[in-house]
């Protein structure tokens, strides 16, 4: 195993966030560190993190009255976007779906809402199935990406029904996410990405379902998933990076996003390099390492993005210690990656 790995794995616990960071930046130092992980309050007192992003923000000095967890008139917890220049749920599900990742369990696991009452955190994903509208999701381009993660992770397989009585499935979801091309969505497409591969590992896990005899919006994901393979591996430089456009196979932007892209592509490779790297080999990582099998994760394209990296990390990290979401989706994929690797 590269000791680069272990190496970057051990400094992001050097990762020092506190009360006053953003509720997703502390989301993802769990990411990184699970959830054990420390942040400081504003007398440099330790808390741990996750209790504070669940229980922890209804107090009088935080700058959210009634924190971050609101309760709606029927009794159902949700986390709020944003007040008081604080962002919280920036993404649908997204603190779900990133807890998910973590292992968090759902029954054991309570919050604190505004109102003052405890709930287990298995109700936010209630509320979470309730206000789920796969039609208002493609009307809206809403991206599905921490849906997915977090339904597929904590749902048996079958159906639900919303709070308008509408029947949804976690395959309307994954055929909605089918329709949408290649990179669209944060972090240029990567997180729609991971929360395909979530699903449809959970999907074929909980079946017994092998890739051959997927069907429907299931084979349709499992397509899409080996052809973003195919084109990072194609894609790939010969230092191991992986670039922005890691789903274009031409160099002809076919709209903005894709220009806008490219331009930060080249400004990052010309002038933010170690950045770069750490942020679009990171991000790509973290959804390939979820999805692939071990023999794949030995091949050597693998191995060589996996190694700039880690390395990228352990000669930088300092550097990066206002990259909170890059640098914890690096380390997270690095974690992964050795995990289902062991010590070989």
């Amino acid at each position: 195993m590269n000791p680069y790995i272990d190496k970057a794995i051990d400094l992001a616990k050097e990762l020092k966030l506190t009360t006053s960071h953003h509720p997703w930046e502390i989301q993802h130092g769990i990411l990184a560190n699970g959830t054990d992980y420390k942040i400081y309050d504003p007398w440099g007192k330790e808390v741990n993190a996750l209790d504070f992003l669940l229980r922890g923000t209804n107090v009088g000095w935080y700058p959210i009255q009634g924190g971050i967890v609101r309760e709606d008139k029927n009794g159902y917890p949700y986390f709020i976007e944003q007040e008081k220049g604080l962002e919280a749920e920036i993404h649908v599900n997204l603190f779900l779906g990133e807890f998910s990742t973590v292992g968090i369990d759902l029954d054991s696991t309570t919050v604190l809402t505004n109102l003052g009452n405890e709930y287990p955190l298995r109700k936010a994903l209630d509320t979470a199935m309730l206000y789920t509208f796969p039609e208002k999701l493609k009307e809206s381009k809403e991206e599905p990406s921490w849906l997915l993660t977090s339904f597929a992770r904590y749902l048996p397989m079958g159906s639900w029904k919303n709070i308008k009585g509408e029947e949804v499935r976690l395959e309307d979801i994954i055929g909605y996410a089918n329709e949408l091309e290649l990179g669209f969505g944060s972090c240029f497409g990567t997180h729609v990405m991971e929360g395909i591969a979530v699903a449809v590992t959970k999907y074929m896990g909980k079946t017994g379902c092998s890739p051959l005899k997927l069907q429907g919006p299931w084979r349709e994901a499992h397509e899409k998933l080996e052809l973003g393979i195919k084109l990072v591996k194609k894609l790939q430089r010969e230092d191991g990076s992986i670039p922005r456009l890691w789903f274009k196979s031409d160099t002809i932007p076919r709209n903005l996003n894709e220009f806008k892209l490219a331009l930060e592509q080249l400004i990052g490779a010309t002038f933010f390099k170690p950045r770069e790297i750490l942020y679009t080999t990171g991000h790509t990582l973290d959804w390939l390492v979820q999805y692939v099998p071990v023999q794949i994760l030995s091949q050597e394209w693998v191995v060589r993005a996996v190694e700039i990296t880690a390395r990228t990390i352990a000669n930088n990290f300092h550097k990066f210690l206002k990259e909170v979401s890059p640098l914890t989706h690096a380390v997270h994929a690095l974690k992964v990656y050795k995990d289902k690797l062991g010590n070989n």
